[in-house]
């Protein structure tokens, strides 16, 4: 118990470091784009000069005013008039699949979950809509929401790639490790692979401590351009187990004064 508190400690703080996390659908191969401005998810990861330890998990792309988190619903999805006196009712999948994924780029989180709900309303069997409206409820900062929605995509789809990864990538999140390495492992083994893909899966390597794993996982997003990965490559050079050393580090330090006084040797009396 003891071991697991320490270990716990000492990666959360760790969280704030870049990872190059990114969610991505089965059609729009541009990374989702957070609402503000977020470290952890854009530009390149910060140079690491300290002992190594594991990767940190990300604060996922969120509205700029987060409500609070509606009930899982695995099966209904409330659709909410836009409000705008737009076309979206009547519009065709493809044009609610378009627009859902402009809002998302724009950071525009409610229009995106309006639209994305309409689409799913319009094709509850299409994945790629399921796969739509759990991105856009990751941006909100609903992430059991979002899982639900990633799990139902990949229930009509298993090969969708993306959605296997944007499965992945929120467990990450929620800090379900294993989970998130199976979704992940699930997604490299489909078409299309993309670099951000092998990335994820080497950070969910990371944390379950599997360093072999983790550092050929960055090797091929590396050689798919991913700087992220490549930084993480280097970082794990050397190292052995970022579990044990996390919790070296969160070890308390004894204080020098006792450690002086216990080594100080005996006086002699004669």
């Amino acid at each position: 118990m003891r071991t697991q508190t320490f270990t716990l400690k000492a990666l959360t703080t760790l969280f704030t470091l870049s990872t190059g996390l990114v969610a991505c659908d089965d059609i729009s191969k541009q990374p989702t784009k957070p609402s503000t401005p977020s470290p952890t998810m854009v530009g390149e990861a910060p140079k690491v000069t300290e002992t190594p330890v594991p990767p940190p998990i990300p604060s996922p792309p969120v509205a700029s005013e987060i409500k609070k988190e509606e009930p899982i619903v695995k099966t209904k999805v409330e659709v909410i008039d836009d409000g705008d006196g737009d076309d979206s009712e009547s519009a065709t999948l493809s044009d609610l699949l378009a627009r859902t994924r402009k809002a998302l780029a724009d950071a525009e989180t409610e229009r995106a979950l309006k639209l994305a709900a309409l689409a799913v309303k319009k094709a509850p069997k299409r994945s790629s809509a399921w796969n739509l409206l759990g991105r856009a409820q990751l941006q909100a900062g609903k992430r059991k929401l979002a899982i639900t929605s990633f799990e139902k995509a990949v229930e009509l789809n298993s090969s969708n790639s993306y959605a296997q990864n944007n499965l992945g990538l929120t467990l990450i999140y929620e800090q379900r490790f294993d989970d998130a390495v199976e979704a992940l492992e699930e997604a490299v083994e489909h078409e299309p692979v993309e670099g951000f893909m092998w990335n994820n899966l080497g950070m969910a390597y990371e944390h379950v401590d599997r360093l072999d794993d983790a550092r050929e996982a960055y090797r091929k997003a590396g050689e798919m351009d991913n700087d992220n990965a490549r930084e993480s490559l280097a970082r794990l050079q050397g190292v052995k187990s970022v579990i044990r050393t996390a919790k070296v580090d969160s070890e308390p330090k004894k204080e020098l004064t006792k450690e002086l006084k216990d080594e100080e040797p005996k006086t002699s009396t004669q």
